[in-house]
């Protein structure tokens, strides 16, 4: 009896992946369009030129479709960081702030609208889900390769209060790059100003008993 060979199988699969991939190109040019309000799956279907019956072959909501796009596009994003992190860096240089930085613009000014949307997801997303996971994967890549290159600046951020503002802190200042000053990707000192902002980040630490405000009012409190 004939056996089916492996190959035989593949033009299926590869439909399949196009189909996806085109499913999820779709939601992400409706995102950028329309906004994460305005996303629904007969747009996206009438972008993708499939049947919305198509779209529930691989996404039961509108919901599973902005989740599926979001591991994508972190992981695209992880695998530009781990390429950018690549080679190793001398110690104390910041070169891997420079390199994370370069990484991250990239990643944002190629579809600014859509990161917006989609890094309130990976913020938002618990640590026992498939996004969570993702972060973490992504934070500890930095980190890992922060500790590398000087201890002390990989341990300022594993703390998740450290990792959130940092996180926050270069995402938002590229993303309102990309929207309002487009023309400061590739100059020396935008660069400079942002690798400022990392490192002195990452460097600045506050004695633990420095005075702090008290929670109700503008007082000072000992620590």
């Amino acid at each position: 009896m004939p056996t089916t060979h492996p190959s035989r199988r593949q033009p299926k699969q590869a439909r399949a992946e196009f189909a996806l991939d085109s499913i999820l190109e779709a939601a992400a040019r409706t995102l950028e369009s329309h906004g994460k309000a305005g996303l629904t799956t007969q747009r996206v279907a009438d972008t993708a030129g499939f049947s919305i019956g198509a779209i529930y072959q691989y996404f039961p909501n509108k919901d599973g479709l902005i989740e599926a796009l979001a591991r994508r596009e972190l992981e695209r994003l992880t695998a530009m960081m781990k390429e950018a992190l690549m080679q190793p860096a001398p110690f104390g240089t910041g070169l891997n702030a420079r390199r994370m930085m370069r990484a991250t613009a990239a990643f944002i000014g190629d579809r600014p609208r859509l990161y917006s949307i989609l890094r309130a997801e990976w913020a938002d997303a618990a640590p026992d889900t498939a996004i969570g996971q993702g972060m973490l994967r992504y934070f500890e890549l930095i980190a890992g390769t922060l500790n590398r290159e000087n201890p002390d600046l990989g341990k300022r951020i594993k703390r998740d209060e450290a990792r959130f503002v940092l996180f926050r802190a270069i995402s938002g200042v590229l993303l309102a790059t990309a929207l309002e000053r487009p023309h400061y990707f590739g100059t020396d000192a935008f660069e400079d100003e942002m690798v400022r902002l990392i490192l002195g980040f990452l460097n600045y630490d506050l004695s633990p008993d420095i005075p702090r405000l008290a929670p109700e009012d503008d007082s000072f409190t000992s620590a």
